[in-house]
């Protein structure tokens, strides 16, 4: 089955080929990192005699490649001598120290290095100090809308836009959805067995959980409170209520191990007056909004908190970093910055009452820099351009922007 090349995130990495850094793609299982790379080796193929070494460290038959220097002999064992080496290390995670192997690599000049990992935390510890300024890293995520359109186009079945961006909403973007034309409930059950392999791999095994229905009321608390602000001492308050027996450190504890498996986007207050991030008080987002249609099924009456996830995740699919904003006592939901400029955006479901618009539209008047503001809404029959800088869109309009 032909690839599609994702161009968003190729494009960001491009310029990296062939130098002598690591190249770094982090992210969600099954977001297509391995892809990804599979696209750099053709690229890098493409009329060169190359010798590729690609280890997968998820096969049975490589888990003695955990252990350093037996990773590292059989590397060293692969390469060519006559031949540009290039070499690829899937889901290195769980390898032991595998920051020194890859350091010796760059410094002999043996390679051309790409690496995938499904942790957060990949990149955080003491050892890759000694990687310092050796890597590109590129964070992926699942398929943007922009991006299911153009899988659609490939793999699906003739639609409008209109009807994808409803498909979008209820099954989120992992490429093995689209990729398969799967209906809903195809879809949710492969987006279960995603997060039941996270859930298993990548949290319950590597960090020794010994309360998993604990771990599992924290994710279904961020679910239900999408696009709603809390803090670690709210979210432990509700749990310690319904159970005496939970801690304050173990409810940190899991919450740190679903960001670090990908699974819970955390978003910080932007004090847009004082240009500081503040740590009192976030939002926690999933990294992908079929994540909680395979948990709960689809409930339409959240389409509000739904919408405002879809739009963290295209502003951070984009590339820029995301907060949600505070202007003087007034809520903006999304502050975005890329190369020191940043965009504004305010999700609206409906534009219901003259009293809504007034607050969506006058929270951003308040903001007095000349950066892009968009009220993203439902409605049709909203007033659809720009007025006192501020543009209003539709929500499918916003998400189909190449550039914003």
């Amino acid at each position: 089955m032909d690839r599609i090349n994702r161009a968003t995130y190729f494009d960001r990495m491009s310029d990296f080929v062939g130098n002598s850094n690591a190249k770094v793609f982090i992210g969600i299982r099954r977001c297509g990192k391995s892809t990804m790379m599979r696209c750099f080796s053709e690229t890098i193929g493409a009329g060169r005699d190359i010798n590729e070494i690609y280890i997968d460290m998820e096969l049975w038959d490589n888990r003695e490649l955990r252990d350093p220097e037996t990773l590292y002999k059989r590397i060293k064992s692969n390469l060519a001598v006559d031949k540009m080496n290039v070499l690829f290390l899937d889901e290195i995670q769980d390898v032991t120290e595998w920051e020194s192997v890859v350091r010796s690599l760059i410094n002999e000049g043996a390679c051309d290095i790409y690496i995938t990992g499904s942790n957060s935390r990949l990149l955080s510890s003491e050892y890759t100090t000694y990687l310092s300024g050796r890597l590109n890293v590129l964070e992926m995520f699942p398929l943007s809308f922009r991006e299911c359109v153009e899988f659609n186009s490939v793999y699906g079945n003739p639609a409008t836009d209109e009807e994808l961006l409803q498909r979008f909403i209820k099954v989120g973007g992992f490429p093995m959805v689209w990729r398969s034309n799967y209906g809903e409930s195809s879809s949710y059950s492969t987006v279960r067995d995603i997060l039941s392999s996270i859930r298993a791999k990548d949290i319950v095994e590597k960090f020794n959980i010994r309360n998993p229905d604990l771990l599992d009321r924290i994710f279904r608390f961020v679910c239900d409170n999408l696009g709603k602000y809390t803090s670690m001492n709210n979210i432990y308050n509700v749990l310690q209520a319904e159970d005496r027996s939970v801690s304050r450190d173990t409810v940190y504890a899991y919450m740190g191990h679903l960001e670090a498996a990908f699974l819970v986007q955390k978003a910080n207050v932007y004090d847009v007056k004082g240009k500081r991030v503040l740590s009192s008080k976030c939002k926690y987002f999933l990294t992908d909004i079929g994540l909680k249609h395979a948990v709960f099924g689809y409930r339409g009456d959240d389409i509000s908190g739904h919408m405002e996830n879809i739009l963290y995740l295209d502003l951070r699919s984009r590339g820029y970093t995301v907060w949600v904003g505070d202007n003087n006592g007034k809520e903006i939901d999304l502050v975005a910055e890329k190369y020191g400029k940043k965009v504004y955006v305010q999700s609206a479901f409906r534009l219901s009452s003259e009293e809504v618009i007034k607050r969506e539209f006058g929270n951003l008047k308040g903001i007095k820099d000349s950066y892009p503001k968009y009220v993203v809404t439902m409605d049709d029959d909203l007033f659809h351009g720009d007025a006192d800088g501020i543009t209003s869109c539709r929500l499918i309009d916003f998400l189909k922007k190449e550039e914003l």
